[in-house]
Formats: structure tokens, C-alpha cells, sequence
């Protein structure tokens, strides 16, 4: 299955969340903050286990990490939050997986072979890859990922029939015009093979990425044209290929998981793993007390220093591979004007709201990617703190105050119903910074909280306005599916030409010079017409009881990668 985006609840939680402050700056100055373009990641041990909660000494064999309540997906081909994506790269294994420096790595197969034209990959499945029932993973497993994320009733957003990489025949089987995906070649029970209907830069990413589901299992829920009982798996998953086994879920609450003996890369060093629901307001609570092991944090001094006072927590420091934003519902025709879009954007002052969370762990962003990536180009427009600047914008595009102090132009009124999560602080400053200034501006502005999965949930209908969630991304920069006009997760309806365009040329270039300055427009383009509010680019913070040890991630790899590596000290 292809690399996705992950989207995420924010408070200030980015990373798992991850897509998740009041210093004192002048209007959008970056002053103060640290350089987030550096991938090292700062790594503080715990000092003095002497206070550690017995809670924590006592849980010998299983390792409770803090959690937004996830949706309850956890099929690899559904899952979509942070929440329930985690769990389930620590049950479905990918082919390859991402590495610290962004490219791929072994993991249930080896490395690619790539024609030389581009068009044909051939995985080799390791010979001991397994799954937990002790079968072997093979490539009937990988075929039958694909062929389910190419049915014509699939509503997840697993995309090669029209993404970043078009697999040969996924369309005719999409159209129900054969019975197998042609572009899949079973070459052997260990060896897959794609072929692609056109060369792809994302190909090794989008491809390697794919975590096969057992075939023998999926086809007691589906037959082509039909996806429907594949509900019954999402928590219920059956065999599993990674790290650990699905053992119970409770809506909520919590998610068991217990080690994979079977687990191609070694057996997994802590027998069980918990997912506790937490939330922003009592994670670093739950942290301290020894209730929970592993959790990320919001970043801030205060969170980094009380860590390092208690003593027996640590924690991994890294710029975050994704960022905070507010997206806009372009159906709806008052932000079919980019004048308004820049106009808001100029009237938010999106410094403070950065610094009052994060001080110096975050800054102000104007595109939608983040300094940890090769192809990052900071755009021409800072879009800094200014009211009256604002102002003129929407007075020279035509927006007029009327009578009653709400700008109009062509029978439409500039109103904003603006949707954010609850017990989120990012939220509490958006909301107040912003309230004074829009409505000075000449908005009808309202707000409303909710929790994220119903926010969601509100998304995908179109009786909304205006939301603040993040990003978490990917080590492939290509984030067409997100911004391209038929993006599988483009859920704000968002269409650009020249994007479109710029995004067929960035999928056809292997060259990854060229492929920079092509970047280098993509950016340019869209720090020019602002599909989002970029808000802010921060740091991770994951806070750890000192007895976890052997944790790696980075920005490019999650923890959930190597879990199978860490232990728990006595």
C-alpha cells in the first residue's frame, strides 16, 4: 500500500498526532526559534530512576504508550489517522520501510529491482517472512492489498489506479474489465512484480511501502466489487506480518497487542504492548505517574524541563516531519477568492500563536513541507502579521463593508465557521488571537469544538468552513494526493492548474536535481495561492519512563519501524 499522509488531532500534537506556545515577537518575525532544517535528533536519558513510580518498576513485560482515541481502523488498507496508523505498522509489516536519512530500507522484503526504463519493480519477500499464524507471507498477500485498494467500492485511500504511481490494469479492474490486477506479476510465491503504466519518482516509496494483508484471511470479507465486510476486520484483523498481534480493542479505553514470536526481524524484545486513550491535558500527568511508558508530548520548555527534573523520564527531540495548518472548504464560494485566503492569513497572527505554544520549538511556515526534506523551497510570500494590510487586500478585490460591518462582494457575505478540536491549546490560540482580528477584518466569524473524530467525521460532508488540523508526512515529498485536484486526500476540495500540472511533472522525474527546482515552482505556486493558513512546523517531542530502552525514531522513521528492538530495564 502506498505511503500516506497521516492526519492528526492537534493541541500542539503533531506526531502522533502529528498531525497532533505567549513569547513575545514582532508581527511574524522568527526570532528566537530554533533551526528545524537540521534532522539530528536529541536524544536525553533519564538521569535518577529513584522516584520512578512502582506502577511503572512493576510492569515487567509490557510496555502502556499514550494515545489520542483512535477510530478503531486497523486495517492497513483503512487506517488513516496517527491513531490507528500507528498500532497498525506495528501488526502489518511493509515490504520496505522508511530509513533516517529518507530512503527505504529492507523490512519484509529486500530492496527493489528496477528495470532500467523505470516501469518495473521486483520485490523478493525474505524467506522467513511469516505470518503470525506461522504461513508464510507471499506474494498472493501483496496482490491481494493491491487488488483490494483497486476495487471499484474501496473507500480507503490507498490510490494506484490514479495517485502518484498507476500500477498497469488497476483501472480495468477498477471498471470490473478483468479479474486481476495485470500490473501484479506473481513471479514466484516470494517474488512480486509491478509494472507501472508510467514511469514514477515515487515509485520505490509508494511501492516499498505496501504492507500486504493475508490473502487467505481478506477473502473470507472480499470478492471483487465488493468491500463492505471488510469492516468486520478493522478490528479484527486476522494474521499479522509485523512486530506484534492483535489481542483486544476497547473503544476509548485501550488496545492490546503481544509480541509476534514469528516477526522476520527478530522477535520483538517486550511480550505486550498497550495504547491507553489519553489526552492533551493529561498526558504528561499519566507520564509522570507511571501510568503510561511512552507518549508524545507537546513541545515546550516547560514540558522539556519538568521531564528532565523528574529524573527518571527521557525523551527524543526531532524536527517534526509535517505541519500544523488551517485548511479552507473551497466549495464553498467565499474562499474561492485567493484575495480572501491571503487576506486572513495576513490578518492571523500566527507568530504569537506558534511562540505562546511552542516558544522556541516551532516556527512560522509558508508551504506545506518542512525544512527536515530535500526538497524544501520556503516560497516568496511571508504573509506577516498585518491588519490594515488585510484590509486593503479584500477593499482592491471588491469585498465592501456593508451596513452592518460584514464584508460582501457579488451577493456573497465573508463568513467563517471555524472548527478545532477540544482541549487543544493551538485551538485556544487560534481562537484567540483570531477572534478580534477577523471580525475587525469584516467577517461573521463563529467557532466550534469538537472532538477529532467527529471533526473528521464533519469533514467529509460540506457543512464546513474553515479547520485547524496537521500533517504528518511521509520521507516521499510528492504530496499530490493532498493538493493535486482528484487527491485521494484532498478533502478540501482544493483545485490549481498549474499545480496539477507541476505535480505530473514531479511523478515523471527521476532525476532528483531536477526534480528540486520543480519543487521549487510547486512550492513557489502554492505559497503564492494558499490552499491552507500554514501555521507552523514544530519539533516532536517523545517523552519515555526511563526503564524503555532501545527507542528509535526520527523524522522520517516512526517509532512503531524498530519497537521490536526495545527493552525493558529492571
Amino acid at each position: 500500500m502506498k505511503r500516506k499522509k497521516i492526519a492528526i488531532a492537534l493541541s500542539a500534537a503533531l506526531s502522533v498526532s502529528v498531525l497532533a506556545g505567549c513569547g513575545g515577537s514582532d508581527n511574524g518575525s522568527n526570532g528566537g526559534t530554533t533551526d528545524l532544517s537540521s534532522d539530528v535528533v536529541t536524544t536525553y536519558e533519564a538521569k535518577d530512576m529513584t522516584n520512578n513510580p512502582e506502577v511503572a518498576k512493576n510492569r515487567k513485560d509490557t510496555l502502556v504508550i499514550g494515545t489520542i482515541a483512535p477510530d478503531g481502523v486497523f486495517n492497513p488498507l483503512y487506517a488513516e489517522s496517527a491513531y490507528d496508523m500507528y498500532p497498525t505498522e506495528l501488526m502489518f509489516g511493509a515490504l520496505t520501510a522508511p530509513q533516517a536519512d529518507g530512503s527505504m530500507g529492507e523490512y519484509l522484503a529486500g530492496l527493489p529491482e528496477i528495470s532500467e526504463d523505470g516501469l518495473t519493480y521486483t520485490y523478493k519477500i525474505k524467506k522467513d517472512a511469516k505470518w503470525s499464524d506461522g504461513t508464510d507471507v507471499t506474494a498472493k498477500d501483496v496482490e491481494m492489498a493491491i487488488k483490494i485498494a483497486c476495487d471499484s467500492s474501496y473507500t480507503g485511500i490507498a490510490d494506484y489506479r490514479t495517485g502518484r504511481v498507476k500500477v498497469k490494469g488497476a483501472q480495468e479492474y477498477f471498471e470490473g474489465k478483468a479479474d486481476s490486477v495485470s500490473g501484479v506479476e506473481i513471479v514466484d510465491d516470494k517474488t512480486v512484480k509491478f509494472t507501472l503504466v508510467e514511469k514514477s519518482s515515487s515509485a520505490e516509496i509508494v511501492l516499498g511501502g505496501t504492507q500486504p494483508v493475508n490473502a487467505a484471511y481478506m477473502a473470507k470479507y472480499y470478492s471483487q466489487g465488493h468491500t463492505d465486510k471488510l469492516k468486520e476486520t478493522f478490528t479484527n484483523p486476522g494474521p499479522t506480518s509485523g512486530a506484534y498481534n492483535f489481542k483486544s480493542y476497547k473503544k476509548g479505553q485501550e488496545l492490546v497487542l503481544e509480541a509476534n514470536d514469528n516477526f522476520v526481524l527478530g522477535k520483538p524484545g517486550i511480550k505486550n504492548i498497550v495504547y491507553k486513550v489519553t489526552t492533551e491535558a493529561t498526558k504528561l500527568q499519566m507520564l509522570e505517574a507511571g501510568d503510561i511508558d511512552l507518549v508524545d508530548l507537546s513541545v515546550s520548555e516547560d514540558n522539556v524541563s519538568h521531564s528532565e527534573d523528574l529524573g527518571y523520564l527521557g525523551y527524543k527531540l526531532y524536527p517534526t516531519n509535517g505541519y500544523g495548518y488551517i485548511c479552507f472548504n473551497h466549495n464553498k464560494p467565499q474562499f474561492k477568492d485567493p484575495a480572501v485566503r491571503k487576506a486572513l492569513t495576513v490578518a492571523l497572527d500566527r507568530q504569537t500563536i506558534t511562540s505562546s505554544i511552542f516558544n522556541k520549538y516551532a516556527e512560522v511556515i509558508n508551504v506545506p513541507q518542512t525544512k527536515a526534506s530535500w526538497a524544501y523551497y520556503e516560497g516568496d510570500n511571508k504573509y506577516e502579521y498585518n491588519l490594515e494590510e488585510a484590509k486593503k487586500i479584500l477593499d482592491e478585490a471588491g469585498w465592501k463593508v456593508g451596513a452592518d460591518g460584514i464584508r460582501e462582494k457579488d451577493g456573497v457575505k465573508l463568513t467563517i465557521n471555524f472548527t478545532g478540536t477540544s482541549d487543544n491549546d493551538v485551538v485556544d490560540s487560534i481562537l484567540s488571537v483570531s477572534n478580534d482580528d477577523w471580525k475587525e477584518l469584516g467577517v461573521k466569524y463563529t467557532s466550534e469544538k469538537m472532538d477529532f473524530t467527529a471533526m473528521r467525521e464533519k469533514q467529509q460532508g460540506n457543512d464546513w468552513d474553515m479547520m485547524f488540523m496537521a500533517w504528518g508526512l511521509t520521507n516521499d515529498p510528492n504530496d499530490m494526493d493532498v493538493y493535486g485536484t482528484n487527491g485521494s486526500q484532498n478533502k478540501t476540495n482544493y483545485s490549481n492548474e498549474k499545480v496539477d500540472k507541476l505535480y505530473d511533472q514531479i511523478n515523471k522525474e527521476l532525476d532528483k536535481e531536477k526534480a528540486k527546482e520543480l519543487y521549487k515552482q510547486l512550492y513557489t505556486e502554492l505559497n503564492n495561492d494558499l490552499p491552507y493558513i500554514f501555521v507552523y512546523q514544530r519539533s516532536d517531542m517523545w517523552a519515555y519512563n526511563g526503564r524503555v530502552k532501545g527507542l528509535e525514531n526520527s523524522p522520517f522513521v516512526h517509532y512503531t519501524w524498530n519497537l521490536y528492538k526495545a527493552t525493558l530495564a529492571e
